[in-house]
């Protein structure tokens, strides 16, 4: 009989009970070393990919497809809710050395494997780490697998004589959670926390690597009654898989040109009002006054229109996305110097039908510092580096030109030149960026933390996929999850909602406006009418019902609050008062 240990092309698949888990034998081939890529695939359907450096052992990158190469893209597949830190917590991870190569060590094998003989197998070695809010919690089996030869035989494992080889680094798979609202607690099924749906976990020993999904077999039996209801056709493991729904907040995958856009018209109306407030939401309320294009006064000043001043609040959802990736990834709003070229709308996927002459001289506009501190929202233009200075767009060089002194044709400006790394989103940056990604999200939806790490990670505010600026990281085997614990903000819903509403006094002077905690509304009277009512936020929305939380899971509930809140009114608001 003719023995080779490469892959062959059926895979040979023996589902095992093996210490409460299910273990699929999987591809043949030599045992490798280090440096395979470990990806999970839910259900055939895509989904996350767990992804290691140096034998599998790395952290997890959510990514739809997989293979060793990480492109933006894979971020675009179906995306799951899984198993996540809370932040904080002790986590295993795989240990390596300071050349990067797996640490491993000496451990019992299991029955399987060793057959009735006590065995030693080799594998890698685990250490702890902290973990960061939001990032997936990852499976750690060693799974169990064959080797065969070219007719599908397995090849004896020369070390313990039996069929079984024990995978020499952990799986890292990402974890789907089944609903606890549809299905309740499904532990008694599968013997599993966190409502994890139990997975297959087939190793590849040719390239090292651990593929996960989850386990296809039944959950309920046809006619079997589960929660008080009976279920009159089977419903398997796969089918409780649940893919987050995106809904408005898709706009995350737009072109980079459109979202820079939608940024400077944002700006561009917040320079232009002479007062900024907050709505009941914690929205930007802008009040500009209105002046006709042509007419003048006599002493040759613009004509004031009757209808100023105009109050209006930002409430696009393309121009709250592109202010909260700015904040999360700047930490404040100022467009640095070096990133004032006009946008062109003919690359990144932007409108191809561009004049010849592509885009105009005009610098993008930068936030007026001075006002926002003048409102009091100095926190939102705290950059380091602010100073005076002079900028022109150089169409031939293609670049913007900055000075430090006054010179012909530049444009003189108040901000930073380029970004700052210590500038970041920390402490009271939070709620207004739980504002804008709530302000971008579906009114009637509710805002979870699988959207926020997803988003976040196709918005590239979580580092996931490529390289470093210097080449030394690939984030799909070492990613960098924003870390809501670092500079926190300890969220109140109480005391957030009480300082919210009508405006009692006026921002200026460094201060923010300070409101009463109500909002107008219509409310049904008892003769069937509705009448235009004050009411308290805090009491009307939430019940009275109070929460405090930090960390990732504060931010979650601080935005789908805003969310909760911007429905409320939708609803019961006169429109001309939103």
């Amino acid at each position: 009989m003719k023995s080779s240990t490469h892959v062959v092309a059926g895979l040979l698949f023996l589902s095992l009970a093996l210490n409460g888990t299910t273990v699929i034998a999987g591809k043949g081939g030599g045992g490798g070393g280090g440096g395979g890529t470990g990806m999970e695939v839910i259900s055939g359907n895509g989904g996350g990919s767990g992804i290691g450096g140096n034998g599998g052992g790395g952290t997890v990158s959510e990514t739809g497809g997989g293979g060793e190469s990480s492109e933006q893209g894979q971020l675009y597949g179906d995306l799951y809710v899984i198993a996540r830190y809370m932040g904080g917590e002790t986590k295993n991870v795989p240990e390596f050395d300071e050349n990067g190569a797996p640490v491993m060590e000496q451990v019992a094998g299991d029955s399987l494997v060793c057959g009735i003989t006590p065995c030693q197998v080799l594998q890698q070695k685990w250490t702890t780490a902290t973990a960061v809010g939001g990032e997936p919690k990852l499976s750690e089996i060693f799974a169990t697998y064959q080797v065969l030869d070219d007719y599908g035989t397995p090849i004896l494992n020369p070390v313990t004589g039996t069929e079984y080889y024990a995978a020499p680094y952990p799986s890292q798979c990402v974890q789907p959670v089944a609903d606890s609202v549809r299905w309740g607690d499904i532990s008694t099924k599968t013997g599993l926390n966190e409502n994890r749906l139990p997975l297959d976990y087939i190793y590849d020993a040719t390239h090292s690597a651990t593929d996960c999904a989850v386990t296809d077999t039944v959950f309920l039996a046809a006619g079997e009654v589960w929660n008080s209801v009976t279920y009159y056709t089977a419903i398997s493991y796969p089918q409780l898989i649940q893919e987050v729904s995106f809904g408005r907040l898709s706009l995350a995958r737009s072109p980079e040109a459109i979202m820079d856009m939608a940024f400077d018209e944002a700006i561009s109306n917040l320079n232009n009002a002479e007062k900024i407030v907050l709505d009941a939401t914690g929205r930007l309320v802008l009040t500009t006054r209105v002046y006709d294009e042509f007419l003048t006064n006599s002493d040759g000043t613009p004509l004031e229109l009757a209808t100023s001043p105009v109050t209006k609040t930002i409430d696009s959802p393309r121009e709250n996305l592109a202010i909260y990736i700015k904040l999360m990834k700047d930490g404040n709003l100022i467009t640095p110097a070096n990133e004032r070229a006009p946008v062109d709308m003919s690359i990144s996927g932007g409108n191809p039908n561009v004049l010849e002459d592509g885009p105009s001289t005009a610098l993008r506009p930068t936030i007026n510092i001075e006002l926002m501190k003048d409102m009091g929202l100095g926190n939102l233009v705290d950059a380091s580096n602010k100073t005076i200075y002079y900028a022109k767009y150089d169409k031939t060089l293609a670049t913007v030109l900055v000075s430090d002194t006054p010179s012909e044709g530049y444009e003189q400006a108040y901000g930073t030149k380029e970004r700052a790394p210590s500038d970041v989103c920390l402490g009271d940056d939070l709620p207004f960026s739980a504002t804008f990604f709530a302000s971008a999200a579906d009114k009637s939806g509710s805002i979870t933390m699988d959207q926020i790490v997803y988003l976040n990670s196709i918005l590239r505010i979580n580092k996931v996929v490529g390289l470093s600026d210097d080449g030394s990281i690939d984030y799909s085997k070492n990613p960098v999850y924003f870390n809501f614990a670092t500079n926190p903000y300890d969220y109140k819903r109480g005391n957030t909602f009480r300082n919210r509403g009508h405006v009692i006094v006026e921002p200026g002077g460094g201060h923010q406006a300070t409101y009463d905690g109500s909002v107008n509304v219509l409310v049904e009277g008892v003769t069937g009418t509705w009448v235009d009512t004050s009411m308290p936020i805090f009491e009307s929305v939430f019940d009275s019902v109070d929460y405090s939380g930090t960390d990732i899971s504060g931010f979650t509930t601080m935005a789908d609050d805003d969310v909760r809140t911007i429905g409320y009114i939708h609803t019961y608001q006169i429109p001309g008062l939103r």
